[in-house]
């Protein structure tokens, strides 16, 4: 007679080795990109929604998206968007731009792939650009600053349209460059600069 313990044993021996053999899913990670940028009132600036933490050309990949990205809207004016094309290329019908573009201080930007599973992890690295974001830089005082953050409810599909995890990175910022201040630290650095120059004059002109 079989002893059941040790079949159990088995049995569990044997489900770790094949539970051991699936891929974990991944979990990705969503950030704006640079996480600072230098700009003056006036100014045009682009920042990338770049996304990792998937397969490197393996499962999973990613198949939709569908996230905000929250901003002053006194401080910045969306201009637009163009999607990385790491879903396929939207002008040959390889994907849908499914996007909203802005609605007050939030930037919807959503894409959907009609590529196959395959030639979706053909296409995908480990770390690639969902879209880049325009603005213009419309009120930020010398020394100011302002931030562009991933709002919470970001919708992520991989190539099968199973759910995806994914976490936000830290909140992007736009400095303004105090050019006012260093002006002036300038001028005052050539000024002393001068009355070394005049000192060491009237020393020689002495001697």
């Amino acid at each position: 007679m079989r002893n059941p313990t040790a079949f159990k044993r088995y049995v569990l021996g044997l489900l770790a080795v094949c539970l051991m053999q699936i891929p974990l899913a991944h979990s990705a990670l969503i950030e704006i990109q640079p996480g600072t940028t230098s700009a003056n009132t006036g100014d045009l600036i682009s920042l990338d929604l770049v996304i990792s933490g998937l397969g490197n050309f393996v499962p999973d990949s990613l198949g939709a998206f569908d996230i905000s990205i929250g901003f002053d809207a006194t401080a910045l004016s969306f201009t637009g968007y163009s999607l990385g094309g790491f879903l396929g290329n939207v002008g040959l019908s390889e994907a849908i731009d499914a996007g909203t573009g802005a609605v007050g201080g939030t930037v919807n930007v959503a894409e959907v792939s009609l590529l196959s599973a395959v030639g979706l992890d053909t296409l995908q690295p480990g770390t690639f650009t969902l879209a880049t974001l325009n603005f213009t830089v419309i009120n930020l005082a010398g020394g100011a600053a302002t931030q562009l953050s991933v709002l919470p409810g970001a919708v992520l599909a991989d190539a099968s349209g199973f759910a995806l995890s994914a976490t936000a990175s830290g909140p992007a910022r736009i400095q303004s460059v105090p050019v006012p201040g260093t002006l002036l630290l300038l001028i005052t650095c050539l000024f002393g600069w001068l009355i070394q120059v005049k000192r060491h004059s009237s020393l020689h002109q002495v001697h």
